[in-house]
């Protein structure tokens, strides 16, 4: 039957989000219905107050809980399921998808119809498939991937968004290679993933660019060799310095500027990669000079969610994480109840902080 429930909803943009009294409906055929155990603020919730394509939504995508009803022809999951929610379920028929390029998907999975409404009976979108910041979500069988029950849901909530996306840009969008030298702008929740991506891959020169001076103490824990603090120093000349003056194979603009994607592209060695991963405004633009990217034989390539699968990847990294590999539990820097939600969108960011998750209510985190 329906549950009754605490969400955060955006009524429009522009304006402060919410805690209203929803309903949750059933799964559909096909479907599963998640009661949330934590869920994490990613900068994708906080600019969707500015950029919402779609309103009234409920906010959140980064969650991790408990498959609590499956609809009929579901076998991928059952009830009691420790699962994290992705938000980018593939199709698996369409033809990318049949020529094993699952992550540029041209038919991604949604919810058959909106399946959260109001009090008032008004239905509700739900941001990016999944609409996190609600006690439960319902969601195409297909996006919600089980982890090993012994995962805390407060670690394992960060790999639907930001852990997959920045190991991913390293490991799998870009492909670095042992030995590579890695320039990564930007050191928040998933700057940090992506140099502890390129330390998986046995980078050889890591080099972490940020204003702040606490995200680049914690990128040296994830596996920065180097930092540049840009507040003080030019990043490009420094980077250029790091390398021997040749350059970065791989270089990441995890900000989301312009002038930081036009500083990345110019640290880029002869057949360097600039990998864009930042949520950058839909209304902004970056010039280069085709001469010289041509003379150089470099690339300018897009990421989304680290091209990863998450049938195949949210398991191994939960493995790697278990097994001491992956850094989750540096990634969280405050838990608050639900109730606190609403406050965390009128806070200025804090430089030290990278996630805060939140826990709901009855919930155990383990």
């Amino acid at each position: 039957m329906p549950k009754q429930s605490k969400a955060l909803v955006l009524d429009r943009p522009y304006t402060p989000p919410q805690l209203e009294d929803v309903v949750v409906d059933d799964p559909g055929p096909g479907e599963v219905r998640v009661r949330l155990a934590a869920s994490g603020l990613c900068h994708t919730d906080l600019i969707w107050v500015r950029d919402a394509r779609e309103w009234p939504v409920v906010l959140g995508h980064e969650g991790a809980g408990v498959v609590e009803m499956v609809g009929s022809g579901v076998s991928s999951v059952q009830v009691g399921d420790p699962v994290v929610i992705s938000w980018r379920a593939a199709c698996g028929q369409c033809r990318q998808c049949l020529r094993g390029q699952a992550h540029l998907c041209e038919a991604v999975q949604h919810t058959a119809e909106l399946r959260v409404r109001r009090a008032s009976g008004q239905p509700l979108h739900v941001l990016l498939n999944a609409g996190t910041f609600c006690e439960y979500a319902v969601v195409p069988a297909a996006a919600a991937i089980r982890v090993p029950p012994e995962l805390p849901m407060e670690r394992a909530a960060l790999i639907g968004c930001g852990v997959a996306t920045g190991v991913g840009a390293a490991l799998y969008t870009a492909a670095v290679q042992p030995g590579d030298s890695v320039a990564v702008f930007g050191s928040g929740g998933v700057g940090l993933n992506v140099i502890q991506g390129a330390r998986l891959a046995r980078a050889a020169n890591i080099i972490a660019v940020d204003l702040a001076e606490p995200k680049l103490l914690m990128a040296r824990q994830f596996g920065a060799t180097h930092t540049v603090c840009a507040a003080h120093d030019d990043p490009v000349a420094a980077v250029l310095a790091l390398t021997g003056g040749r350059g970065a194979d791989h270089a990441f603009d995890v900000v989301g500027l312009p002038a930081v994607a036009d500083q990345a592209l110019q640290t880029l060695a002869d057949g360097g990669v600039l990998t864009l991963v930042g949520n950058a405004a839909r209304d902004v633009t970056v010039s280069f000079h085709p001469r010289l990217l041509l003379s150089k034989q470099q690339t300018i390539r897009g990421c989304v969610y680290g091209s990863c699968r998450p049938p195949v990847d949210f398991p191994r990294l939960a493995d790697w994480y278990l097994h001491g590999l992956l850094k989750l539990d540096e990634l969280v820097t405050g838990t608050i109840p639900l109730e606190q939600l609403p406050a965390e969108f009128d806070k200025p960011p804090a430089p030290e902080g990278i996630r805060t998750v939140v826990r709901f209510p009855g919930r155990s985190l383990l």
